[in-house]
């Protein structure tokens, strides 16, 4: 009998904890990927998401600190994508490194992906979604002040951004994800919960939507 498909959703936080360097996330998802390869070679077709709250943070801090006339910061949709990239890339060229070591044949294709959002979901007004590092109140209030943005104190461990978290409705690209699996190739997608889009023009909006929702 045919291994049903299983949809695996990493957590941001698993692939970056204290060292938001490029080269310990990738060793990060190079341990993962190992994991991945074993239920492959049990013959489950596997689709993977992840998580980006810490890596998005920290490339928004990025871009505000180099914000200029001549260098704009890019927006939160834009940052989604750039770490669905970033993230997706280093996963495939894990697992693929994984497969070649377990002698398996298979494809990885990493896509980026949109999620619809609805521009009236109430997350718009209570922002909730913690992105990007812990953080002193000082520090937070700092922020606050000179960026006009939001830090809530997260649960005793420091103070984080907070962003708007709506509910997806759909996946722009569902129909493509369901071709990479009918021919069972090993999809990433949905990274980051996907970038947060609205209305029929896929319009991007600050906002981070939980990946657990979307896988």
């Amino acid at each position: 009998m045919e291994k049903p498909t299983i949809v695996i959703a990493l957590g941001g936080n698993a692939i970056l904890s204290t060292d938001a360097s490029s080269t310990a996330q990738q060793k990060a998802l190079l341990y993962t990927a190992k994991q991945l390869v074993k239920l492959i070679q049990k013959g489950y077709q596997i689709v993977i998401s992840h998580g980006n709250g810490p890596q998005v943070g920290n490339l928004l801090i990025q871009q505000q600190v180099a914000d200029s006339k001549e260098n704009p910061a890019m927006p939160l949709d834009t940052c989604v994508a750039m770490t669905q990239g970033s993230i997706g890339y280093w996963l495939k060229n894990a697992l693929l490194k994984e497969l070649e070591a377990a002698v398996l044949k298979k494809e990885v294709a990493t896509l980026i992906t949109q999620t619809v959002v609805s521009e009236n979901d109430p997350a718009f007004q209570n922002l909730t979604k913690p992105i990007g590092p812990f953080l002193t109140e000082a520090a937070a209030q700092t922020l606050m002040n000179e960026t006009n943005t939001l830090y809530k104190e997260d649960a005793g461990r420091g103070w984080r951004k907070v962003v708007p978290s709506p509910k997806p409705l759909s996946i722009q690209e569902h129909q493509i994800i369901k071709t990479l699996i009918a021919n069972k190739i090993i999809t990433i997608c949905g990274g980051g919960g996907g970038i947060p889009v609205v209305g029929k023009e896929l319009t991007g909006v600050e906002a981070v939507i939980d990946k657990d929702f979307s896988s």
